[in-house]
């Protein structure tokens, strides 16, 4: 990940410094600013290398005149094919990077550009020619990208307290946000836990002059109108399996070691298995966390079993991150780099496997999160089939049946079923 940040208005252009510092962690490779004080105009970028290590991929960067800037985080997957049709029109570049490409695509085709981008992203371009901050994230949100209005103007970022950090904006607390949170574990967009600053919507976009957000749009919505696939299962699952390889193939792309996080399930495992046909002959880094005492977890197996096998099926090179009561003291660090609280302490695992990875040389890991969702492969999902039976039931049989369920004596395997 890279991290980035700026804003329009009438900020102190040493305001930058302070915000790259605060997200400095997310790209320790790089950093660059770009301030103009007539345009009151900021950005900055904390680089992470993944294409192209050189210089030329320096951030913020400019177009060759230096009317257009860019600040990105983010992978475009199809770079390469919209690269090759960029030249063909005659663009010449000067860098391996997909941040060139995306400045050649808004020069090209100005908003119309979202249309056309395959991958994860949030980014701000700065144009000239007519005094507009344009920002996008992409489709699914994968990348973070909050902002805020202010008396002074207009800020964002990758991270909300680097937002906090102008001194400029109320820290009021959004009940709503907190009523999200206590009832789904987490706040969705545009909520945060600041009633001052906001998350711009997965596939939105929005532009911002004179310090004000002067347009904000949709521009990206799941297919839900999409026709079913026809055919038989096996010519369905043939499908899947093109369209899954051909996904991961694309990720991969990168001018560092590419790993993997591998819990076992039929996500990661669905992934890893993908980077294997990629490059046979790359042996997969692939990372675990297993705990000291192997028993069951408030109900959750370990991982570890299911990932050695796979990790064995496959020829892989499997990595076992061992933790134990020692894990809570990340907490306080993971809160912090949350920003925002989360009901799943899922991200402690992360960020522990993240930084082995790091410590390895592993700069990129693919990982399968939401797969499990997509494919139908948690406890829940099986529980679903239970449903005509609980609707059947008489309303006195189920208030029993949901304190059972609820009944310490019985744990948590019950609980997550009802």
């Amino acid at each position: 990940m890279c991290g980035i940040a700026g804003f329009e208005g009438q900020f102190e252009s040493s305001l930058l410094g302070r915000m790259g510092a605060i997200i400095a962690h997310r790209g320790p490779d790089d950093s660059g600013d770009f301030s103009d004080d007539d345009a009151q105009i900021g950005l900055t970028h904390r680089r992470l290398s993944i294409l192209d290590l050189s210089e030329r991929g320096r951030q913020p960067m400019s177009s060759p005149d230096a009317q257009v800037w860019i600040t990105y985080n983010g992978e475009i997957y199809n770079f390469p094919a919209l690269r090759d049709s960029l030249e063909r029109d005659g663009v010449r570049f000067r860098s391996q990077t997909d941040t060139e490409v995306l400045l050649a695509l808004y020069l090209r085709h100005g908003a119309g550009m979202l249309e056309k981008l395959n991958g994860i992203f949030a980014f701000a371009i700065w144009d000239y020619r007519d005094r507009s901050l344009f920002l996008a994230r992409d489709q699914l949100g994968v990348k973070p990208l909050y902002y805020s209005e202010s008396s002074a103007g207009f800020l964002f970022a990758s991270e909300m307290k680097a937002i906090i950090a102008s001194r400029q904006i109320s820290l009021d607390i959004d009940r709503v946000a907190i009523d999200q949170y206590l009832a789904f574990q987490w706040s969705a967009a545009p909520r945060t836990m600041l009633s001052n600053v906001s998350k711009l919507e997965p596939g939105h976009a929005m532009v911002v002059k004179g310090g004000r957000v002067f347009r904000k749009w949709r521009y990206y919505d799941l297919p839900y109108d999409a026709s079913y696939l026809t055919g038989s299962v096996d010519e369905i699952a043939e499908r899947l399996h093109e369209q899954l390889k051909a996904s991961v193939r694309r990720q991969m792309l990168s001018d560092v070691p590419v790993g993997a996080f591998l819990s076992g399930g039929l996500d990661s495992s669905g992934v890893v298995a993908m980077m294997r046909r990629a490059e046979p002959d790359y042996r997969v880094p692939c990372y675990s966390i297993g705990f000291d005492t192997e028993s069951d977890l408030d109900g959750s197996p370990s991982d570890l079993p299911y990932a050695r096998r796979v990790a064995e099926h496959l020829g892989v090179d499997l990595r076992e991150i061992r933790v134990g009561p020692e894990i809570i003291d990340n907490v306080e660090k993971m809160v912090y780099h949350l920003d925002e609280p989360q009901g799943d302490p899922a991200p402690i695992n992360a960020m522990l496997i993240a930084e082995r990875a790091r410590d390895d040389g592993i700069k990129v890991l693919l990982s399968g999160a939401g797969g499990d969702d997509i494919f139908s492969g948690y406890r829940r999902h099986r529980a679903l089939e239970l449903e005509r039976w609980w609707a059947w039931m008489p309303g006195g049989a189920r208030r029993i049946a949901s304190r059972f369920a609820d009944s310490r004596l019985f744990g948590s395997r019950f609980r997550r079923a009802r």
